[in-house]
């Protein structure tokens, strides 16, 4: 029994170890190395197609590299472009459209007063007039406080962007550089056993990575279509780009489609849409319902892990490390995980 403890006891101060390592890892260093892990990540993934094309055409690794990264930044600065022209283009609708809400969201308010003093006999004036007072009230705290602090935070901001600039330079010219290196670089440290051992732990931990993300994505997907064959279905305008949105919305932690969908329904009965109120609402409980059946086969097959261990990383990683927790709390997982394998002294 003595025994038996000792070994569990051992097991679980390595494993502990193991574990504060790992968030001292994601913590401090995770953030100085992160251009040059994705560098290598994507000089990884890409490395076998760019050496056939290699053979095919004669042009060199890094320089095919090279230009499909600047074809994928290229896509996605006219993709934020494109968004901000139709912003910009849509002003004055958005703002109509503000005022119809506002005027609806009254005659709403007005019409429930009403119907209190009908039934209950409050006095309608009144409870609309506190009522009106409270969120204008809310409106200007909202102008006097919310405002100037985003203002006031405008350097904040123009540093993000610095170092998101920087981020993204740093990782062209260094994915570039590996690229080139990359053969040269395994040749020589194949021969050392630590880094072979290494090296198996790398693989597995991006292919389960990999299939972490697939199973999201098919996830993502799916619920994308539920929502907008379901609110095109209601009648309700914008339905494609509301359902990417609300599929999109479900993949993050705690927000789920409900944020989209449930605002989509009132707003619909606001407008007199009953029916499109009603498929919205309907069409919520069924996006809840496909995720609850397609995430635990596909975690469960891709990854190998509970989908509740998934949610609780996610959890987690958020509380812990802020929105990048939503893929940093999973990695944990799956590192502490394989690093459990391989470093456990007593089977």
């Amino acid at each position: 029994m003595g025994s038996f403890l000792g070994k569990n006891g051992k097991n679980i101060l390595i494993m502990a170890g193991f574990g504060i390592v790992l968030f001292l890892i994601f913590e401090y260093l995770l953030p100085l190395t992160a251009p040059f892990i994705v560098s290598f990540l994507i000089v990884y993934l890409c490395f076998p197609w760019l050496k056939r094309v290699q053979d095919k055409t004669h042009i060199r690794k890094e320089i095919l590299l090279g230009g499909i990264l600047i074809l994928i930044a290229a896509a996605l600065a006219f993709g934020v472009w494109g968004l901000l022209s139709w912003t910009t283009v849509h002003a004055a609708d958005i703002g109509d459209g503000l005022l119809q809400a506002q005027e609806q969201l009254d005659h709403a308010l007005h019409d429930c007063c009403a119907y209190l003093e009908e039934r209950f006999g409050l006095n309608a004036f009144y409870a609309e007039g506190a009522i009106t007072e409270k969120l204008d009230l809310f409106a200007e705290n909202m102008q006097s406080n919310a405002l100037p602090k985003v203002a006031g935070q405008s350097w904040e901001y123009l540093k993000e962007l610095v170092g998101a600039g920087a981020f993204l330079g740093v990782g062209f010219i260094s994915s570039m550089l590996l690229c080139r290196d990359y053969e040269s670089i395994l040749d020589r440290l194949e021969e050392n056993q630590i880094f072979d051992m290494f090296w198996k732990f790398v693989e597995k931990t991006v292919a389960l990575i990999g299939g972490y993300l697939k199973a999201q994505i098919v996830i993502l997907l799916a619920i994308s279509l539920i929502a907008a064959a379901g609110l095109a279905i209601g009648r309700v305008r914008g339905a494609v780009i509301l359902g990417v949105l609300a599929g999109m919305l479900d993949a993050l932690p705690f927000i789920g489609t409900g944020i989209v969908l449930l605002p989509t329904a009132l707003w619909q009965l606001l407008e007199g849409n009953v029916f499109g109120a009603v498929i919205a609402a309907l069409t919520y409980v069924l996006c809840i319902a496909a995720r609850e059946l397609l995430e635990p086969r596909l975690l469960g097959k891709q990854v190998g892990t509970y989908p509740v261990v998934m949610l609780f990383s996610v959890y987690a990683g958020v509380k812990v490390f802020g929105i990048a927790g939503i893929f940093l709390g999973p990695l944990y997982v799956v590192l502490f995980r394989e690093g459990a394998e391989i470093f456990k002294p007593f089977p």
